[in-house]
């Protein structure tokens, strides 16, 4: 079980840490900060699907359960590229909706 949650969650995870870091620089650095976990996410999903091959016979020789000789692996880091994809997009939504609220303060100050 711990081997599945650091496949599936170690990029999400490191997704948010950075996102949350670039807080403390310009808006620059966050858009760069979730483009380039998006383009990852996005990679581990490709490279993972390509590197699982075709379909393969459930039944191959001395397997009795059709996932016992299965190389789960990809499937994990397949998993991990969607979450951290939606990540990016849930990221972004915040990080639209926080500039906003931070430039109307701006400007509500600056008048008045």
């Amino acid at each position: 079980m711990g081997v599945i949650l650091v496949y599936v969650f170690a990029l999400p995870a490191l997704i948010v840490v950075c996102w949350l870091l670039s807080w403390w620089g310009s808006r620059r650095v966050r858009r760069i900060v979730l483009s380039t976990a998006a383009v990852v996410s996005v990679l581990c999903v490709v490279i993972a699907r390509q590197s699982a091959g075709p379909p393969s016979d459930p039944r191959p020789i001395g397997c009795r359960a059709a996932l016992a000789c299965v190389d789960l692996r990809p499937a994990f880091v397949i998993a991990d590229g969607v979450i951290g994809l939606g990540c990016c997009v849930v990221l972004l939504l915040l990080t639209i909706g926080v500039e906003a609220v931070l430039t109307w303060r701006r400007r509500r100050v600056a008048t008045g």
